[in-house]
This record gives C-alpha cells, structure tokens and sequence, in this order.
C-alpha cells in the first residue's frame, strides 16, 4: 500500500473539522471564508485546553450550530476591534455574552470582551487558519481550489461577516463531498462506542404556567423543537386532580449542553407560546438541593 502524503495525512486526522465546514457551507448556507476563521477560532479552543469542542458541535442540529457560529463571529470581530466588543455599551450585554459556546468549554468566557486587543490570541487562531483550515476547508470543494501556499494567508478575520445566514429550505448536500479512493478507504468516519445521555435530572429544565393557563405537553416539545431543533426528549407534567389544572412541569433535553442555550445563558427564561406564558430555569432535584 502506497504511503500517504502529507495532505492526506492533514485531511485524515482533520475530517471532522472538514465535514462540520462543509456542512456550514452547504447545508447551512454560509459563507466559506468566514467559516475557515470560526474552524479556526474552534480549534485554538481546542489547543487551549476544551477538549473535544468541535466534536460536541458538530453533534448539535443545524440552527443551534448557527447559535455557535453567531458567538464565534462575534468573537472573531471583538479580537480585531471591529465589532461591537470595542464600543458595546451596558444595552449590549446580552448581545456580548456566550451561553452556546461556555456550555462547552471547561471554562466559562465572561463575555466577547475577553477578546479585546488580545494579540496572542490572534496570532495563535491565524496559526490554526494557516497550517490547517486552508488546507482542509478547501478540500474537494469543486467551487474552490486547493491552495498552494498554506502558508500565506488568503482573507483576515478583519473580513470576517458579521450575519450568519439562517438554514436554507433545501435538501443538503453530502457533507463530505471530499472524499477520495484511498487504500482501504481511509476516509471512514472512525468508530466511536456510543455514550449513554446523562440521567434526566442533569439536562432537565422546570417550567411554570401562569395559573389557570396551562400549556399541553405537545405544544411545549413542537415550540421547544421548532425555536432550537430536535432538542427534547420528553415533557411532563404536573398530575393533578380532576377538574384542577397544572401549573408546573419538567422538560427533558437530549443534551445537557442545551440548557444554557435554551435559557440564553440567563438563570431564567420566559417564553410565550400559544397566548400563554411559560416560565424555564434549570431543574434542580430535591437530592442535589440536599447534598449543596
């Protein structure tokens, strides 16, 4: 068997970097150029210390991935001066915040103002552009060509777009459009045993209904799902007696890493759907309260 060349090896172990950037282009509509720097911003969070941040998004659905793209342009804009992080003003808070992205990284970013003027920062992300992402987001992208010089940097985060564009009404394309005939085909996804999601009371919010308004369980999972993908497991209830209405419930997430984002990094959220209020915050179990 031929040995691999040096691209193919870069391309092997960054596959999952090129298929997430293919599948922002593609699937999600975005722009190419300003997606090589968000791979990039992710992996220096990675080679920072927050292992396995680009793997736990990818696994995410398509708008809640967009929700990291924001913060991560975002960031991108406050670490060249450009975006509101230089000039925010305390009405810009929420804007500045990262609940998306902390809910992934082992510690928490206050806000996009960390990145303020911070030049190691840039030059450590603009290392991660130049030896990896022009090199593994053009690859096999037939409206692009491979560049010859990974060394020479072809856009700045300066060009970074600010919009990220919502995820288009049309059938995705594949997201590994570079695939090539290895030997033994070393372009298979490897195998991951599959993990067990945590127990419910770790990725569950409480909810609250104004009195005398409940809301059903099947409204509450189709607008949790509609707002941010295929996020729910399950909802219950409050069980009550006839002729009395619920006032109190629990909704089950698919994954811890959707709370923060869900409540939009606050301690609590107010939603309204159908005409009727319903209230979130973090499920915390009579145990946990006992052993704080």
């Amino acid at each position: 068997m031929a040995s691999l060349t040096t691209m193919e090896r870069l391309l092997l172990f960054h596959k999952l970097e090129s298929d997430l950037f293919h599948r922002l282009v593609h699937e999600l509509a975005q722009d190419p150029a300003t997606m090589q720097w968000v791979i990039a911003l992710w992996l220096w969070f990675e080679s920072a210390g927050h292992h396995d941040f680009i793997r736990r998004v990818a696994a995410l659905p398509g708008p809640v991935v967009l929700r990291f793209v924001e913060e991560a342009i975002a960031c991108l804009r406050c670490l060249t001066n450009l975006g509101q992080g230089a000039t925010a003003d305390a009405n810009d808070n929420r804007d500045r915040r990262l609940p998306c992205t902390n809910a992934l990284l082992s510690k928490p970013i206050d806000d996009v103002g960390y990145f303020q003027g911070r030049r190691e920062v840039l030059d450590d992300i603009t290392h991660q552009y130049r030896s990896i992402c022009l090199a593994i987001c053009d690859a096999g992208n037939s409206s692009t060509s491979m560049p010859r010089n990974i060394g020479s940097v072809h856009a700045s985060p300066l060009m970074v777009r600010s919009s990220v564009f919502p995820t288009p009404r049309v059938a995705p394309l594949p997201l590994n459009p570079m695939a090539a005939p290895f030997p033994l085909n070393p372009m298979a996804s490897p195998w991951i045993p599959v993990q067990s999601p945590p127990p419910d009371d770790y990725r569950s919010l409480f909810i609250t209904f104004s009195k005398g308004y409940p809301i059903s369980r099947e409204d509450i999972m189709e607008f949790f799902n509609s707002m941010f993908g295929p996020c729910v497991e399950t909802v219950m209830v409050e069980n009550v007696a006839p002729g009395q209405q619920p006032v109190y419930g629990r909704v089950v997430l698919r994954s811890p890493a959707m709370i923060p984002v869900v409540l939009e990094g606050e301690e609590t959220a107010k939603f309204m759907i159908k005409g009727r209020h319903l209230w979130a915050r973090m499920y915390i179990p009579s145990s946990r309260l006992s052993d704080a």
